[in-house]
């Protein structure tokens, strides 16, 4: 079957890009001299993340203890604040695989006695995390099998890392006065994946947009538009206003984020468009040259980890054949 005959609005995947992506992730990161942990929630995939995991990943990052219980990998790190109800479910995992959790207060990694637990620092972002040396000694007392430390530096420019690199040394020096050695020091993101030898302490990253990239990875110069691995395949169903279509996708097909930095929806292939606004079911899209009802478009997205949780599955092949689909297993496991 073409891609092309898909019934739209549809998520496909090109194979041969994303296993060219996942090999070159886990190619740079070996030359880097770090681990690889892929953040899952980009694809909540079980096939994808088992790719990962074949092509060399040591385990997989995820958001919430509900991805974490429908994906595979044997080494879990849950990379959000965990609460007091989830521990039950966390108890339940860790008796199955092995399971670590950042934290970033001192009451949470005292409830997490017996789980493997990494203190989270914030390097500058301004999200979660310790905010000094001395909170962060002062959560890993708290610990009761304390394993390292977990950065996020997001999209910091290399003064931003060089900033960072002098927030994890301070730190890991005043853990090692205190008698605390950090075993593992995960950090990275897929806009700071390249950066990563930047803060030379690291020993892990936990990039997830990589596998895909998206419409912001392109408008940040981290990709080019063949390494973009997810689109999404979308029929103009109307041109009645002039200088402009509106096609079959809108909030509910890619999300209502925008591309970082450029304030459009969407990367179209092949058609100098931009897609301005989006109402539940329409994408406004200012059109240079014809457009004709029932004209089918490829759109990468601006922002492929929100777009993919919107699905319930994704189409795959390669040369533009559909090969099968996938399941997006962890859709909607936000808990």
């Amino acid at each position: 079957m073409d891609a092309l005959d898909l019934d739209t609005p549809a998520l496909y995947v090109d194979l041969d890009v994303l296993e060219r992506n996942i090999a070159r992730m886990q190619e740079q990161c070996r030359a880097w001299g770090v681990a690889l942990r892929p953040h899952v929630k980009t694809h909540k995939i079980p096939e994808i993340a088992q790719m990962q995991l074949d092509a060399g990943a040591i385990g997989i990052t995820v958001a919430k203890v509900g991805e974490a219980e429908v994906l595979p990998g044997d080494d879990v790190l849950v990379a959000y604040p965990l609460l007091k109800a989830k521990l039950p479910r966390l108890r339940d995992l860790a008796k199955r695989r092995r399971v670590k959790v950042a934290v970033d207060s001192a009451p949470v990694a005292r409830d997490l006695e017996g789980i493997e637990t990494l203190v989270e620092i914030d390097v500058g972002v301004g999200r979660t995390g310790a905010q000094s040396p001395e909170q962060a000694v002062e959560i890993a007392k708290a610990c009761s099998d304390f394993q390292g430390i977990f950065y996020w530096p997001s999209w910091l420019d290399e003064a931003g890392f060089q900033t960072a690199c002098a927030k994890i040394d301070s730190v890991l020096d005043a853990l090692a006065a205190a008698g605390f050695e950090a075993k593992i020091v995960s950090g990275g993101s897929t806009p700071g994946a390249a950066k990563t030898p930047l803060i030379p302490r690291t020993t892990e990253i936990r990039p997830g947009t990589y596998v895909f990239y998206d419409a912001s990875s392109l408008a940040a110069k981290l990709c080019s538009e063949a390494d973009c691995a997810l689109r999404v395949l979308t029929t103009v169903v109307s041109t009645a206003v002039p200088s402009q279509c509106v096609i079959d996708a809108g909030s509910k097909t890619f999300s209502s984020d925008q591309t970082v930095g450029v304030g459009t929806f969407g990367h179209f292939i092949g058609h100098r468009w931009t897609m301005r606004k989006l109402n539940e079911e329409h994408g406004y899209v200012e059109i240079d040259g014809p457009a004709k009802v029932g004209d089918k478009v490829w759109v990468v997205p601006s922002h492929c980890c929100a777009t993919v949780n919107l699905h319930d599955e994704i189409w795959y092949g390669r040369d533009g054949r559909v090969d099968g689909s996938w399941k997006v297993a962890a859709r909607g496991r936000v808990r």
